[in-house]
């Protein structure tokens, strides 16, 4: 979701504001605030799973990771900029 979120700055808002968003970022992973997971092959194979689960839908594979990641830290709400999440099972933010 990361790279989703960094592609839609860059096309949307500019480089500046992208970079700006791998700032905050890096300041709140220093921080403590936040864990970002990057893809391994686990991860890669159950957002497959999802994908395959929700057939009738037209998901995304980067969604699909993700909601994978936020079942994994039972987060109750996803930050998103569309309604696949409410599909999987979260409440979307903002």
């Amino acid at each position: 979701m990361l790279a989703e979120t960094a592609t839609r700055l860059r096309y949307d808002a500019g480089l500046e504001q992208a970079l700006g968003f791998r700032a905050l970022l890096e300041e709140a992973v220093g921080a403590g605030l936040l864990t970002v997971r990057y893809a391994d092959a686990e991860l890669d194979d159950r957002a497959w799973q999802v994908m395959e689960q929700y057939g009738d839908r037209a998901l995304s594979f980067v969604d699909c990771a993700g909601a994978v990641t936020a079942r994994d830290a039972r987060a109750a709400a996803v930050f998103g900029f569309d309604a696949d999440f409410t599909v999987l099972g979260f409440a979307l933010e903002p």
